[in-house]
């Protein structure tokens, strides 16, 4: 009894030094403090001012994270000022920057891409890096007041490493005009003050202790949680849009007209013209990822983009939309923002995507110019929001996707022939739907057979050899090959689904004789506020049918919520009722 107690004594003390000494591992680096202006002056020129203190705490963060500090400007209209930088070592020695320590390359992003090749990405290599050293930069960006820019910001207020201290300042004549918004900040403590020194509104918030940004997978493109500054100095959205409809005006398109008509002009059908244009300005120009406030919010001609073979994303919005239209195809450019932010305090960078949007056969379609895959917008209307560049809001209901796949299936002791009808909503397949089916049902003979109100039916047989070792074999029931998402057990940040729909699965098995069923039939049922999983299994002499239904509800999932859809899924991914056991009796 003694050695149990003292084995028990052990065990506790060997646990409580374990979650002490997890909880006392500090993370790779901490900001210090973290400060960033962004100023807009009364002649029009403006600066943007970060003043940066990091600690450093494990090889890591020292020799790749933060060994480095990258800083992207437009030496056309920007300037760069390094006010100071310098390392702070552990025994209070102080590691200025050398000279050969700044560098300037292209960014990475405009490479290959000769229109944005004078842009700069200044690479200050950090000296005297040792564990427990402190980084020291300060630098500002100043751009000339000939670019008439507005102030327009997105800035995420969280790191890769937690920040102690956070104070964020906007600064800008008294009578400016200035639309913002602070989100995800309902877990942090926070000083917002507004207030007016001379001919200046000053507008700033401090914030503490900021936990390092989530490495968490499938998190929102534009995630509620993470705080976040939004603000604009456009009167509205639709006057920040216009900014860019102004540029587009000004473009010049007789070549990519003439050649939208030339690789046409063997096709009779509005469909395979818009495939052909599709395909060119998608696989045909390559895109160039450079940010719109890095070029100034310019906009290059469509004819120079075509010739050229390469395109920001607005700008190859630009030449598809411009294309369509000389084959006689309704299009037009449209920007895609969160929802959850007021769209006024939204500037062009609040802009998630630029797509086109056109219509075949009465029927609106939304392309988006990054991949040939269809753009899920018309199932994400209650998290993002369609602008068009008249700055009209798009109306995109709330709707769930068709699903409905049904499996006719004869199994014999040598194969199982499976006849499969799936009726799945059109707008999840792109244009040039084809290639798309063969990708989402597996087979190379799955044909549409039919097209009704939205609603693609696709038909296909397959047979699959069943082998069999004495008298036991399983089968696998056929699925749509959705890619399987791994799931932790916890979760901080909130889980995006691409898009939500009903999935029905009806699986009507006949047996040949001599072949019995002895997997123990499945019937359960989980009904919560995230969705429904329903599976029932019914035999009645040589004829199984198997119905199984998976709703998730909810297009966001919020930690709170996670555990709930997670049982769903993992119910959903249950083996028993997908792998079947049968014998044969002789």
């Amino acid at each position: 009894m003694h050695t149990i107690n003292n084995k028990g004594i052990l065990l506790s003390i060997f646990l409580i030094i374990a979650l002490f000494c997890h909880a006392s591992v500090p993370s790779e680096a901490n900001f210090i403090r973290l400060e960033k202006t962004f100023k807009l002056n009364s002649d029009g020129s403006q600066e943007f001012r970060c003043n940066k203190i990091l600690k450093i705490h494990s090889h890591p963060a020292m020799n790749s994270t933060y060994g480095e500090t990258f800083i992207v400007y437009n030496p056309a209209y920007q300037k760069l000022i390094i006010h100071s930088s310098y390392t702070k070592m552990v025994d209070g020695t102080i590691v200025k920057t050398p000279d050969n320590a700044f560098n300037e390359v292209l960014p990475r992003y405009a490479s290959g891409a000769t229109a944005y090749n004078n842009l700069k990405e200044m690479v200050v290599t950090h000296t005297g890096l040792e564990l427990g050293a402190t980084i020291y930069l300060d630098y500002s960006i100043i751009t000339n007041s000939d670019r008439n820019q507005q102030l327009d910001i997105k800035e995420i207020l969280q790191e890769s490493s937690p920040v102690d201290k956070c104070k964020i300042t906007i600064v800008a004549p008294k009578d400016k005009h200035l639309s913002y918004q602070l989100t995800g900040l309902s877990s942090l403590k926070t000083i917002q003050k507004n207030h007016i020194e001379g001919d200046q509104k000053i507008i700033s918030c401090q914030l503490s202790n900021i936990p390092a940004a989530s490495q968490e997978l499938y998190q929102p493109e534009n995630n509620s949680m993470t705080p976040t500054l939004w603000l604009s100095g456009y009167p509205s959205f639709k006057d920040a849009l216009s900014n860019i409809k102004k540029e587009l005006s000004k473009v010049r398109a007789l070549e990519s007209e003439t050649f939208a008509q030339f690789i046409t002009e063997n096709l009779t059908d509005d469909k395979s013209k818009a495939i052909a244009i599709i395909d060119h300005v998608i696989n045909g120009i390559s895109l160039t990822p450079v940010p719109l406030d890095n070029i100034g919010n310019n906009v290059r001609e469509a004819d120079e983009v075509l010739r050229s073979t390469y395109g920001t994303e607005v700008e190859k919005a630009n030449l598809l939309a411009i294309m369509l239209k000389a084959v006689d195809l309704p299009a037009e450019i449209i920007a895609v923002t969160p929802k959850y932010v007021n769209v006024d305090n939204c500037g062009l960078k609040a802009v998630k995507e630029w797509l086109v949007k056109t219509s075949l056969n009465g029927n609106e379609r939304y392309i988006s110019v990054k991949t040939i895959s269809a753009s899920l917008i018309p199932f994400q209307g209650s998290m993002y929001r369609a602008s068009t560049l008249d700055g009209n809001i798009l109306d995109i209901p709330d709707r769930k996707a068709v699903l409905n796949c049904t499996y006719d299936i004869k199994i014999s002791t040598s194969q199982a022939d499976v006849k499969t009808k799936i009726e799945a909503d059109s707008e999840l397949f792109p244009i040039d739907f084809q290639a798309y089916v063969k990708q989402l049902t597996g087979s190379n003979n799955a044909q549409v057979t039919n097209y009704n109100n939205g609603i693609f039916t696709i038909e296909f047989t397959t047979t699959n050899r069943i082998s069999n070792k004495d008298e036991y074999f399983t089968y696998k029931l056929p699925e749509i090959p959705f890619s399987s998402r791994v799931l932790n057990s916890k979760r901080n940040q909130p889980l995006e689904i691409p898009y939500l729909s009903d999935v029905l699965y009806d699986y009507r098995i006949s047996l040949s004789d001599g072949i019995e069923l002895q997997s123990i039939p499945r019937i359960k049922t989980i009904n919560n506020s995230v969705g429904t999983f329903d599976i029932e299994t019914k035999t009645q002499n040589s004829s199984i049918s198997i119905k199984k239904k998976y709703e998730i509800k909810k297009q966001l999932i919020y930690p709170n919520e996670y555990q709930l859809f997670r049982t769903l899924n993992n119910e959903n991914e249950v083996n028993q009722g997908k792998e079947l056991i049968f014998e044969i009796k002789k």
